[in-house]
C-alpha cells in the first residue's frame, strides 16, 4: 500500500506513483536489461526526486537550478521509457500510461520553474 505525506509537493507524489509502477514492471525484465536499463531508469527517478527535495528546502530564488536538473532527469526518463517500449520490455498500454504520467510531471516542473522565475514571494 502506498502512503505519501500530505506535505510533499504534488510532483513528488506523482513521481512516486510512476516509479512504483515502473518498478513493478522492471522486475519482469530479462536479467540483461534489469541490471542495465532498468537500473539506469531507477537512478534517474532517484536523482529527479533528490533535486525536487533539494529545491523544496531552498529559499524561492535559489530553487531554479535544482528544478531544472529535475526536469532534465524527467526528460531523460521519457527517452529511456521509450527505449523499454521499443525493446518490447513493456507493452503499448504500459508505455502510453508511463509516458502520459511523465508528461504531467514535466508540466508540473515547468510550472514550478516559471513560478520561481516570476519572482513571486512564496516563502
Amino acid at each position: 500500500m502506498e502512503q505519501t505525506n500530505s506535505l510533499e509537493p504534488p510532483v513528488v507524489v506523482a513521481i512516486y506513483k510512476i516509479y512504483f509502477a515502473f518498478f513493478s514492471l522492471s522486475i519482469k525484465f530479462p536479467k540483461m536489461y534489469r541490471y542495465s536499463l532498468a537500473q539506469t531508469i531507477e537512478q534517474h527517478f532517484h536523482l529527479c526526486l533528490q533535486n525536487i527535495f533539494e529545491a523544496n528546502c531552498l529559499p524561492c530564488p535559489l530553487r531554479e537550478m535544482p528544478l531544472i536538473k529535475a526536469n532534465s532527469h524527467c526528460e531523460l526518463l521519457k527517452l529511456l521509457i521509450r527505449m523499454t517500449y521499443e525493446l518490447a520490455l513493456i507493452n503499448p498500454t504500459q508505455y502510453f500510461h508511463l509516458s502520459a504520467q511523465l508528461q504531467g510531471i514535466g508540466k508540473m516542473l515547468g510550472g514550478w520553474i516559471k513560478f520561481v522565475r516570476s519572482g513571486i514571494k512564496n516563502n
